[in-house]
């Protein structure tokens, strides 16, 4: 069932940010008041704009089509029968196997699939529900013909259930930013003695003269590493503080200035 295009989340650049710190175990709070919100219900209000709401046992805003709650099954089990039930709560986007026969008192979703085979049923992957069996029935009683390539008559495993696959939407921010720095994470990974290799940055502007003061033990492993990997001392500080920066908060503009040149 494809989804409406209104209903899908947008990650702009705040949402991303949002999403980032919560990650990082910043609280709602710390984010209402670093966007300079007057308290968490406006963040709140901000993400349900760009359709995503707030998963109290993740901690963090998932997109909104993803859930499936008690509140929106209940609005949707109103068909007499227990089969009508099933087929109204599949056609919810994201029913989740589990979830639906969970909150219809079945053991798991095959004893689901059981019943609803017992009852003429047979799952559609086409429409990705159940549907009538149609056809002549062979000497078991059963369907002549497999459904869609589905004799087991289950539906799809929960664990690739659309729910769960809609719900890795919330991970997309943190590996858009792995694959943006996967460079820099290689070379993180892989031990230096392999590599061995330093990178140079060639920063435009007017060299100034600039006093640091820091503990002599510090100096003295500046200068042994200077010798040892055969880089200059001004060059160690300026790697520093690059890879500083983009760490801790500055890499637009970081990438900004070594682009200038």
């Amino acid at each position: 069932m494809a989804l409406e295009q209104e209903n899908l989340p947008i990650y702009d650049d705040r949402v991303k940010e949002i999403l980032r710190g919560l990650t990082e175990g910043k609280t709602r709070e710390e984010l209402a008041e670093q966007y300079a919100y007057s308290d968490y219900r406006s963040l709140d209000m901000y993400m349900r704009r760009r359709n995503f709401t707030w998963d109290r046992q993740r901690q963090s805003y998932v997109p909104a089509h993803s859930r499936l709650d008690g509140q929106d099954l209940d609005s949707l089990v109103s068909a007499s029968s227990k089969a009508a039930q099933v087929i109204s709560l599949f056609n919810k986007e994201g029913a989740d196997a589990k979830v639906i026969a969970k909150r219809l008192g079945f053991g798991d979703h095959k004893e689901l699939a059981a019943y609803m085979k017992g009852k003429g049923y047979v799952w559609s992957m086409e429409k990705s529900n159940y549907v009538k069996q149609m056809g002549v029935l062979d000497e078991q009683g059963g369907p002549n013909q497999t459904n869609d390539g589905n004799p087991d008559n289950l539906p799809p495993s929960p664990s690739h259930s659309l729910s769960e696959i809609s719900g890795l939407a919330r991970y997309l921010p943190i590996f858009e930013m792995l694959d943006r720095h996967r460079d820099r994470l290689v070379d993180l990974l892989t031990p230096a003695s392999e590599t061995g290799n330093i990178p140079r940055y060639v920063i435009p502007g007017v060299f100034v003269t600039k006093s640091v003061h820091m503990t002599n033990t510090l100096d003295q492993l500046v200068r042994d590493f200077s010798r040892e990997k055969n880089i200059s001392q001004r060059d160690i500080f300026v790697v520093a503080l690059v890879e500083f920066f983009r760490r801790y908060g500055y890499e637009r503009e970081v990438e900004t200035l070594l682009g200038q040149r």
